[in-house]
């Protein structure tokens, strides 16, 4: 059987949540996290990824139920002419509630413990449970298959993280290489793509694409 190729892709740019002036911040953060729309050059950058040589020929597509993940997910859906399996499992970290808590030490907190929960809302090591599961699901459905599978910065570094090495920057941001490779540093754009190969349910490889060079070699 031919190994199952898997591409995480973090959904591509969203609009600011300053645009959500009738809703507060801190009281619902939850609700802006899953009605962020793509900006403009957001479509135009998730149109032209599903485009790229490295995204041809997808058997399958899958997202999260945020609206900038399925948005981005259509364009790969559309080019192969498939539907969009919609699944919660791949869904953001929910961030919980808030309260007066400021954001970097939120964000700060669950790094330095990944069981680490606002009331309402998940730990890293959750989001990474619920993940997984859901990748071996894709796995027995897919086997042999390429799948775009587009989801969220700290879900996909949750889930990342089941595959490779660990540590932390200067900065203390979390830092994962596959084979001594970086994959994530801590530097997020939007989109994003990590390619991973699977012989059955096993990582053969784990690589995090340069969409850049990815463009440049198209044009």
């Amino acid at each position: 059987m031919n190994d199952t190729v898997i591409y995480f892709i973090r959904h591509s740019e969203a609009t600011p949540k300053a645009n959500f002036k009738d809703i507060s911040y801190h009281d619902n953060e939850q609700e802006i996290n899953e009605k962020m729309i793509l900006s403009v050059s957001g479509e135009k950058r998730a149109e032209a990824l599903s485009l790229l040589p490295e995204f041809q020929n997808i058997d399958a597509v899958y997202s999260s139920t945020y609206v900038r993940a399925l948005e981005t997910a259509k364009y790969f859906a559309i080019e192969n002419n498939l539907i969009i399996n919609v699944d919660d499992r791949l869904n953001e970290r929910k961030i919980g509630n808030m309260g007066k808590l400021e954001w970097k030490d939120f964000h700060r907190l669950q790094i330095k413990d990944f069981d680490f929960k606002l009331p309402s809302g998940e730990s890293i090591n959750q989001t990474k449970k619920r993940m997984v599961e859901a990748v071996k699901n894709i796995l027995m459905f897919e086997a042999g298959n390429r799948v775009a599978v587009v989801s969220h910065a700290t879900a996909l570094t949750a889930l990342l993280s089941t595959w490779c090495e660990q540590g932390l920057n200067y900065d203390d941001e979390i830092i994962l290489t596959y084979n001594e490779q970086t994959v994530v540093d801590a530097t997020w754009s939007a989109p994003m793509a990590f390619k991973v190969v699977f012989d059955g349910m096993n990582v053969k490889s784990v690589e995090r694409l340069n969409i850049e060079e990815l463009e440049k070699s198209n044009t």
